[in-house]
């Protein structure tokens, strides 16, 4: 029997919300449950397993993370576009850090839900690299480049490796984004050579 008022959506959103005030390993079933004044064998009749529900939160959250990078980047383009997504990229994982970690080791179900997952990771910064003459390719591999360095830098500094050193964190990111930008224009270069 269902619940009055419980739906997939409010079950998914719930979680989504404990996950990020108390990370992935408070996490559990009847906690939700307790949470929204039901029975534990409530929620399963609205979600098939755990694991699907947290594939589903996974992906509510990279749609939000995508959202954030998109109204970063808004009508800027070229070298001002990618320096607002990184911007923007840091922005949301320290401001939902736990459902950043949640997202980054995110359980990926299926082959259809790993494709959806890139989709929406790649979507920001595809728009970014649209404005470099640069072939669609190697715009796929820039992309992996610029998320993989965001990230590696993102986790270093979470987990308090920049701290020790007497300079701004934020100058190192910025310069970390302005060898990204070289290396993007290097490349137009040599393919206008070609």
């Amino acid at each position: 029997m269902f619940h009055k008022g419980l739906n997939k959506e409010i079950i998914i959103e719930s979680a989504k919300e404990m996950i990020e005030k108390d990370g992935i390993q408070q996490f559990s079933m009847r906690k939700l449950a307790e949470k929204l004044g039901v029975k534990t064998a409530s929620l399963y009749t609205h979600i098939e397993s755990m694991e699907m529900l947290f594939t589903q939160i996974g992906l509510n959250a990279l749609n939000d993370q995508k959202n954030c990078l998109m109204d970063a980047i808004g009508e800027k383009h070229g070298d001002p576009a990618i320096e607002a997504v990184a911007e923007g990229y840091r922005r949301f994982a320290a401001e939902h850090m736990e459902l950043y970690r949640f997202i980054m080791q995110m359980p990926s179900g299926n082959n259809e839900v790993l494709k959806e997952a890139a989709a929406v990771t790649a979507e920001p910064f595809m728009k970014v690299l649209d404005d470099y003459c640069i072939s669609d390719s190697r715009k796929m591999h820039w992309q992996r480049i610029i998320r993989g360095l965001l990230h590696g830098f993102i986790s270093e500094e979470q987990s308090g490796y920049f701290s020790h050193f007497p300079v701004p964190v934020k100058e190192s990111y910025d310069i970390a984004i302005g060898c990204v930008i070289a290396g993007l224009h290097k490349e137009e270069c040599e393919n206008s050579e070609q």
